[in-house]
């Protein structure tokens, strides 16, 4: 195949045989067996017969009602931290914080895991009337969280129905953007993300000044209209692309009939089936996002056990969030430059570094916990912005809701024992240990994710590759 052909769709993993501006090239695999080459024409007419527009005034409409709808879920799982930290210290005051953090961690659980099941009613009948019934159960439920005053009514109210309202919002804000691009898909989907991050920065400021001149009851209210109101404007915006199909099973089942998946789902690396690089990808995200609502559930808690006041817990966890927003804007655009698995695997090296040098050994210095949200931040952001395009890379357009639910249903299981047995951490073990933890998270995620791009390139190792 000539170079100038264009990206090539190997096993649904976009590789590009073109060597661009920045000399990143795909390697011209040699392989010339008959199988191989059905199987690559068979990939070929698959997605790339897919007519993506990459731009244009509806496709940017959409981004920008994903961004609301991501603002809206994902920006509230952000800043969880902030109301785990207030009931701590009030209307569950008598309940240890591992306890507490069950009801943020059942919260995001819900939020992601049953992304299985929204993810191919998406795919069947399209965003718009899911996002409004989604949106609708949302609200009404902080506003009974709102009412709220013993443990059960919290985890009831906030931790099982805003997850199951959030659930529908998140989804379908990650799964219309695929819909429309895909050369630019790491900047349009990083764009999108950013609505998470500046939700992580809107509702911290929301959550404290209401709490402390408004009250509790109307701190929950005035969320919930702020929330009414972006989830509102996104349903109008979001679109699918695509023609409505028939529905599919909840699960991609494909992804764990082979025992071989089940070996990469603890780290055991290999050989395996033409679906490794969404099994690879799964598990780290997986990893990642354990790392993620990790940090950002503990984060308050931890600045506050470092003797600093709970404003400086709000203001270290509102720079984190804002250089996030930053780092997603500034990811997708050059993920889609240099490949996005590769920008991943530099940009989770760095997360580590700035844990181990920044936070570990500085942890008591209030300078050190600016200095590490702001880098951490930018480093983080893309956590959350490209591996679903990652997910994507990997995936048929017309299986995006199915993938993204079936990967973020694995997800949320990490996400329900992160921030509880994370809080147990804390009290037990020292804040010095969990920082630890955190930082071997994201050491075994840098290996899944090098183990991946092995994978992606048939276990061939190139380094100059755009993947």
């Amino acid at each position: 195949m000539h170079p100038s052909e264009g990206p090539v769709h190997f096993s649904h993993l976009e590789i590009d045989h073109s060597v661009n501006s920045s000399g990143f090239t795909t390697p011209r695999n040699e392989r010339t067996d008959s199988r191989w080459e059905e199987s690559l024409v068979g990939a070929r007419s698959g997605d790339v017969a897919d007519s993506f527009p990459d731009g244009g005034y509806r496709s940017w409409l959409v981004v920008l009602g994903s961004f609301l709808l991501l603002m809206s879920s994902y920006g509230l799982m952000n800043s969880v931290g902030v109301l785990q930290s207030y009931l701590e210290s009030h209307q569950l005051s008598n309940y240890s914080s591992q306890n507490v953090g069950w009801i943020s961690g059942v919260f995001v659980f819900i939020a992601l895991g049953l992304g299985v099941f929204v993810g191919p009613l998406f795919d069947t009948y399209g965003p718009r009337e899911l996002v409004s019934a989604g949106s609708c159960f949302y609200v009404v439920s902080l506003f009974l969280t709102a009412e709220c005053t013993e443990y059960w009514h919290f985890m009831l109210c906030f931790g099982l129905m805003s997850g199951i309202g959030g659930a529908f919002t998140s989804t379908v804000g990650m799964s219309c953007v695929p819909h429309w691009f895909q050369a630019r898909a790491g900047m349009a989907l990083g764009t999108a993300m950013a609505g998470a991050g500046l939700g992580g920065v809107v509702f911290p400021f929301i959550l404290k000044g209401t709490f402390a001149n408004l009250g509790f009851k109307w701190g929950m209210r005035v969320l919930a209209f702020v929330i009414l109101v972006l989830s509102g404007l996104g349903s109008f915006l979001v679109k699918s692309r695509l023609p409505k199909g028939q529905l599919k099973a909840a699960i991609d089942i494909r992804c764990f009939r082979d025992a071989r998946f089940t070996l990469l789902s603890f780290g055991i690396f290999s050989k395996c089936s033409s679906f490794c690089p969404v099994a690879s990808v799964s598990l780290i995200v997986t990893a990642l996002e354990l790392e993620v609502f990790a940090l950002i559930g503990l984060y308050p808690t931890f600045v506050k056990q470092q003797g600093f006041s709970t404003s400086a817990s709000v203001y270290t966890l509102v720079v984190l969030n804002i250089c996030s927003c930053v780092g997603r804007l500034i990811a997708g655009r050059v993920a889609d430059r240099y490949g996005r698995i590769n920008v991943l695997i530099v940009l989770i090296m760095s997360a580590v570094l700035v844990i181990f040098v920044v936070l570990y050994p500085f942890s008591h210095k209030l300078s050190a916990l600016y200095t590490f949200s702001a880098l951490y931040g930018l480093c983080s952001g893309s956590f959350i912005s490209l591996a679903p395009v990652c997910i994507r890379q990997v995936s048929n357009a017309k299986e995006i809701g199915m993938r993204f639910g079936t990967c973020y249903c694995l997800v949320s299981f990490a996400t329900l024992i992160c921030i509880p047995i994370g809080g147990e951490m804390l009290e037990k073990v020292g804040a010095q240990i969990v920082v630890i933890w955190l930082g071997c998270v994201l050491v075994f995620s840098t290996f899944l994710f090098l183990t991946a791009r092995w994978a992606c390139l048939e276990y061939k190792w190139h380094w100059a590759v755009k993947i």
